[in-house]
């Protein structure tokens, strides 16, 4: 679980740095800035699912876990972009770009990792 967490991190923080780059070449420090704080965000919400997840595999805990998670991961969403928009003055566009590059990873290396995991099965049958 360890190693799936630190390459997904890993695979988001590249995501976030290229498109940050991007934005800081064409759009200037701001838009870089905004980009970097859009991919952290869902460096947190990965973080948090993750903490959840388990939590929610102890013995007594449950499926109840995992929508106080689902939960707690929206409302962080909301709060961390109204906090970067309206409090931080940060560029929107930016901000959307680095969040939506990082869960692009986030999916990206979740599908890699299952079908590795799927063939490592069928190669153990």
């Amino acid at each position: 679980m360890r190693k799936i967490l630190i390459s997904l991190l890993a695979m988001q923080a590249g995501m976030t740095l290229a498109i940050a780059a991007g934005f800081f070449i064409y759009r200037g420090k701001g838009a870089g800035l905004a980009t970097l704080y859009g991919g952290g965000i869902a460096l947190l919400v990965s973080l948090l699912l993750a903490f959840r997840f388990v939590r929610a595999n102890r013995p007594g805990a449950g499926a109840m876990d995992l929508y106080l998670g689902a939960l707690e991961r929206f409302l962080f969403v909301g709060v961390a972009f109204a906090v970067g928009i309206a409090v931080l003055k940060l560029a929107p566009m930016a901000l959307l770009a680095g969040f939506a590059g990082a869960e692009l990873a986030y999916f990206i290396t979740i599908s890699l990792t299952r079908e590795g995991a799927d063939a490592e099965e069928a190669g153990n049958r």
